[in-house]
């Protein structure tokens, strides 16, 4: 599997090769600059998805405090995205609202809330199927309680 930048180098120089002279390209290749490029990320040794399977919310949402700052926003991020998914759980109003509180961060969780309460209030007006209205009325109720929390914290 090729890395992005790998991708993005092989699609340019494809389309580069298409209206350039080959004279254009001496001494570039791709694998030159592959081999001078960072990574992009690292991983940190422990397995997250294994951590989160056999974890509550809470815990999976507490990280160490060696992690990187992409870390840290990666995990916020997965923590989120299965607490606004799983409403049901105990602990979703708590992660949300944990995160949400947190000024740097509160303007992109409170958009991505109203989008997702956007796209099921939507989902609702479109749906005649008692049982799945009931299912959408509950996840707008979680949906509103969780922007209104964060707002009035």
């Amino acid at each position: 599997m090729m890395r992005s930048s790998a991708k993005t180098a092989a699609v340019l120089t494809l389309s580069l090769t298409c209206l350039l002279p080959p004279q254009a390209f001496a001494g570039i290749s791709i694998t030159s600059y592959l081999s001078a490029q960072e990574p992009v990320f690292t991983t940190t040794p422990a397995s997250t998805a294994a951590f989160e399977n056999n974890h509550s919310l809470i815990e999976a949402s507490v990280v160490k405090e060696s992690g990187t700052e992409e870390y840290k926003i990666g995990v916020m991020i997965k923590a989120l995205s299965r607490a606004i998914a799983s409403p049901d759980e105990p602990d979703s109003l708590q992660i949300i609202t944990q995160y949400g509180t947190d000024s740097r961060y509160y303007v992109m969780i409170r958009g991505w809330l109203v989008q997702v309460l956007s796209g099921v209030q939507s989902q609702l007006d479109a749906n005649r199927n008692d049982n799945a209205q009931e299912i959408l009325i509950e996840r707008v109720d979680f949906l509103t309680q969780a922007i209104r929390r964060i707002d009035l914290e």
